[in-house]
């Protein structure tokens, strides 16, 4: 017996005069993908957490309530593809708001020690003082944050209990950092490498859905490019 899902979808796009161009276009999931979620043929669909989150953009993209459909979609039974080895790719840094903290102290404490040793100096070198500040402006952690997160009383919206994070796979980075800003985290965004999802949506993240989060935590986001 067939489950509801793949006709719910394909009446709904009809019910629109919707092509899969047009739901390809808009959703930036490729329409082999949208033909197999309506032909419910999962064995063309990519893993399983990619799969939910094109099923959630196709959805809502319907206007159907994606919540009702997910039971209908057999996740533990989608067949994993065959995929190519990947390069190895760094594991992006989790960093909250101490280890920011910490790291600035350090930079402080070195670059007073460097002004302190260059003033006992006879003959300070111009050239010298450069160097050292251009090397503890490399060392400085490339961190993507929202503004003032780091000011409590800047952004009060923030301060309070935290709220459960949403799962992010499949949204757009604007839609994205949006929700996690919603819960008053912070976020750091790492760009990764991903032939099956589209460029500028989120992959992954760290914590994952549900996880309470607010002031003071930081919220990974992986993005294909």
């Amino acid at each position: 017996m067939s489950s509801p899902l793949g006709e719910t979808l394909r009446r709904a796009r009809l019910s629109k005069n919707v092509t899969f161009e047009d739901a390809e276009r808009v959703t930036r999931i490729r329409r082999e993908y949208l033909e197999a979620l309506e032909k419910e043929d999962f064995g063309r669909l990519p893993a399983p957490v990619y799969a939910r989150g094109f099923l959630r953009s196709y959805a809502g993209y319907l206007g159907l309530d994606p919540g009702q459909l997910m039971p209908f979609f057999p996740v533990g039974h989608v067949e994993e593809p065959t995929l190519d080895p990947l390069p190895e790719v760094s594991q992006p840094k989790t960093w909250n708001m101490s280890g920011i903290l910490a790291i600035g102290v350090v930079a402080f404490l070195i670059l007073l020690v460097i002004a302190l040793y260059s003033v006992g100096r006879e003959d300070t070198s111009p050239a010298f003082r450069q160097a050292s500040e251009t090397q503890s402006e490399n060392t400085a952690p490339n961190i993507i944050t929202p503004p003032d997160q780091t000011n409590p009383e800047a952004n009060p919206v923030n301060a309070g209990p935290g709220s459960a994070l949403p799962d992010l796979v499949g949204q757009s980075l604007e839609d994205a950092v949006a929700m996690v800003e919603g819960t008053g985290a912070s976020y750091v965004i790492a760009y990764v490498t991903d032939g099956d999802f589209p460029a500028g949506q989120v992959v992954d993240h760290d914590p994952g859905p549900d996880t309470v989060v607010g002031a003071g935590d930081v919220v990974t986001l992986l993005v294909s490019q």
